[in-house]
Formats: structure tokens, sequence, C-alpha cells
């Protein structure tokens, strides 16, 4: 899980749709870790039980965060 308050969007479903359209890097939101979703509005979880090509690919298309 990673915080994304950083990134200023509304919550983590707005910023995972963002990273899955624009980006083209997958997360799940973190509010459905929670009973109370609010409690993971600023976070995502990212998966790391990909190929190390995947991955590699995942991090150069991350890099476009940066701005």
């Amino acid at each position: 899980m990673t915080d994304i308050s950083g990134f200023n969007f509304p919550n983590d479903v707005e910023f995972a749709r963002y990273l899955i359209q624009d980006v083209g890097v997958a997360v799940v939101p973190g509010s459905s870790f929670y009973r109370d979703p609010a409690r993971g509005a600023q976070q995502v979880r990212f998966a790391f039980c990909k190929t190390d090509p995947t991955l590699d690919e995942a991090i150069r298309r991350l890099e476009k965060l940066r701005g």
C-alpha cells in the first residue's frame, strides 16, 4: 500500500482509474481493504507478483508521474 495524497486526486478510485487509463499500470484502490472505505481513500495497493520485464515496464510508465 502506498499513500497517494501528494497526487491531489479526490480519492483512490479516481487515482486508480487514471493510472489504468492514462499510465497503463493497474492498482487496487485502498478503500476496498477497509470496513470504513474512507480510511483507505488515499491509498492504493501495488502487486509485485509479476515477471521482471513486466515490473521494469511498470517502472518506466510510472516515471511519467514525476512530471
